[in-house]
């Protein structure tokens, strides 16, 4: 299985959304945060795509208006998942600077597996950067496996169960303290946002 891998996780630009010929039978739907630091206001919108399943692991860059595929580790443009079972989610962040903040924020982020099954090894803290497109950045969560791949195919029953629970630490500007906390549960059948918590200078906004 593929699903206990970090670098699962893939940062990669703004506007994106699975190829259209490749989804079938995806469930989706989606969950807006909207929260103000002293520098910016920023909104946080999940999409998520509940039991995915995929001829091939290609999105859609709509800004750029192009289409490109990943591998398991997220490499773009090599050795491409054939086949992709599993759950998603694409995160994109907003942010707005205030009128006295005159360059675009940069954003890190710090994850922290909290608890998983037995199927799971442990894994260690990741931390990573975010690629910024302007003032727009997003991250996509993929959580399945290579149905092409005959070991992870005949495991795949028996592990449709398997979870995990995870911390995102978000930092803006070589900030120590996260301006947003932000706790995931991961599965087969679904990606889901478990809550958002503000940092000490961030307030969340009511939409």
């Amino acid at each position: 299985m593929r699903i206990p891998n970090r670098r699962q996780f893939l940062w990669i630009s703004a506007a994106l959304w699975p190829a259209a010929a490749a989804a079938e039978h995806a469930k989706r739907s989606e969950t807006v945060v909207r929260f103000l630091t002293p520098e910016y206001d920023g909104r946080m919108s999940v999409q998520f795509i509940d039991q995915y399943s995929s001829r091939g692991f290609w999105f859609s860059d709509r800004l750029n208006n192009r289409e490109f595929c990943l591998s398991g580790k997220g490499e773009e443009g090599r050795a491409c998942l054939p086949k992709f079972t599993g759950s998603l989610a694409i995160a994109v962040y907003h942010f707005r600077a205030r009128p006295h903040v005159r360059q675009a924020p940069k954003l890190r982020e710090r994850v922290l597996t909290i608890d998983h099954d037995s199927h799971l090894d442990p894994r260690p803290p990741f931390e990573g950067t975010l690629d910024m497109k302007g003032e727009v950045v997003s991250d996509i969560q993929a959580f399945g496996y290579n149905r092409d791949d005959p070991a992870e195919a005949a495991s795949s029953s028996a592990l449709v169960a398997t979870w995990c629970l995870l911390r995102q630490d978000l930092f803006l500007d070589g900030e120590d303290s996260p301006f947003l906390i932000v706790h995931w549960k991961h599965t087969l059948n679904a990606i889901t946002l478990i809550d958002v918590i503000p940092g000490e200078r961030t307030r969340l906004v009511s939409t």
